[in-house]
C-alpha cells in the first residue's frame, strides 16, 4: 500500500563521543533529506580544549555558546527542519540555561517536555538515568524506591552536581522518593496523543542496555512505562542512548516491547570513530500510527 504523510526522522544520541559527531549529524540530515532531527542526550564532547585551565563546567558552557549554537544556527539557515535535543548525564545541568535561551528558536528541549511532532503525534522527552559509576550526578536518580539501581551494577553514590553554578559534592539517597518511576508517572499525565518517547536511559533487560561485561543496566521504570503505554497503542516508538557499546555487544540497535519499536543506535568514540545513527519513517495517515526503522549505520 502507498504510504502518505511520511516523516523522515534522523535519530542519534551521545554525540559527545566525538567532537566531529555534531557536524556528521547535520551533514547526514542534509544528505538523507530528513524532516527532523532528534538527539537523545549527551551533547558536549568528552574532551574539550582548555578544560584544565578554566574547568570542565565552564569549558562545557564555552562549547555550547561558541560551537553548538552557532553550528546549529548555520545549519538552520540552509535546512530549516526542527531539531529536538537536550543535555544528559555527561553534561552539567547548570549550563542548560544557555540552551534555554534558544529553545523554540534553534531547537526544542526535550527533558520533561511535550512538543507536537506532527498534527497527530507528539514527542515527549526524559533525560535522567539510574545511578552510574561516574562522578557527574546532575541527571542521576534512583530508578524506583523498591529497586533504586540494577542489581550487580557497579555504581558510585558520591559525585558532583552543578545546580548552583559551582560543582558541589553530593550523595545520591537511594531511599528518596524523587525517582525515575515517580517522574514518569507525572509525565504520563501529559499524554493526550500518540507519541514518540525519547529517554536517554534505555529500558532494562533489552538489547539496548548491555554494557561491556554483558550486564544489563537500563531502567526498569522506563521499561514499565513503555509496556504500560504500548498496551494502549499510544507509544509509537521509544528512542534511547546512554550505553554506547550496547548495539555492538548485543548485535542489535532495535528491539520491540509489546510491539513498540525501541532503539539505541549506540555511538562510536574518538576522533576517527564512525557516527552512528538511524533513519526512521513515521506514517501518521492511519490508526494506529506507524513508525519503521529504514536504515541504521
Amino acid at each position: 500500500t502507498l504510504k502518505i504523510n511520511l516523516m523522515k526522522i534522523l535519530y542519534t544520541s551521545d554525540i559527545h563521543a566525538s567532537p566531529g559527531h555534531l557536524y556528521s549529524m547535520l551533514s547526514v540530515a542534509e544528505k538523507e533529506k530528513a524532516d527532523c532531527i532528534i538527539v537523545g542526550g549527551d551533547l558536549v564532547p568528552h574532551y574539550l580544549p582548555g578544560e584544565y585551565k578554566i574547568g570542565v563546567m565552564e569549558s562545557q558552557a564555552k562549547y555550547l555558546r561558541g560551537t553548538l549554537i552557532p553550528t546549529v544556527r548555520n545549519f538552520k539557515r540552509k535546512t530549516n527542519i526542527p531539531i529536538y535535543l537536550d543535555l544528559a548525564n555527561d553534561d552539567f545541568k547548570y549550563n542548560r540555561s544557555i540552551l534555554e535561551s534558544r529553545n523554540g528558536e534553534l531547537f526544542f528541549l526535550l527533558h520533561n517536555q511535550k512538543h507536537p511532532l506532527t498534527d497527530t503525534v507528539d514527542i515527549i522527552g526524559y533525560m535522567n538515568v539510574p545511578p552510574t559509576p561516574f562522578g557527574r550526578k546532575d541527571w542521576e536518580k534512583p530508578d524506583s524506591q523498591d529497586r533504586p539501581y540494577t542489581p550487580g551494577n557497579s555504581i558510585s553514590l558520591h559525585g558532583g552536581i552543578s545546580t548552583n553554578g559551582i560543582i558541589e559534592e553530593t550523595v545520591i539517597d537511594l531511599s528518596s522518593d524523587d525517582t525515575i518511576e515517580n517522574d514518569l508517572e507525572q509525565l504520563s499525565e501529559m499524554i493526550e496523543n500518540p507519541f514518540i518517547f525519547v529517554s536517554h536511559t534505555p529500558p532494562y533487560k533489552t538489547p539496548l542496555d548491555v554494557i561491556y561485561n554483558g550486564l544489563h543496566v537500563g531502567s526498569l521504570s522506563v521499561r514499565k512505562f513503555i509496556e504500560k503505554w504500548a498496551e494502549t497503542d499510544m507509544i509509537i516508538a521509544s528512542l534511547h542512548g546512554h550505553i554506547h557499546e550496547s548495539p555492538n555487544r548485543s548485535g542489535s540497535v532495535s528491539t520491540r516491547i509489546n510491539n513498540t519499536l525501541c532503539i539505541n543506535p549506540g555511538q562510536g568514540s574518538g576522533d576517527q570513530a564512525r557516527f552512528n545513527y538511524v533513519i526512521l519513517e513515521l506514517s501518521d495517515n492511519r490508526t494506529p500510527v506507524e513508525i519503521e526503522l529504514i536504515k541504521s549505520v
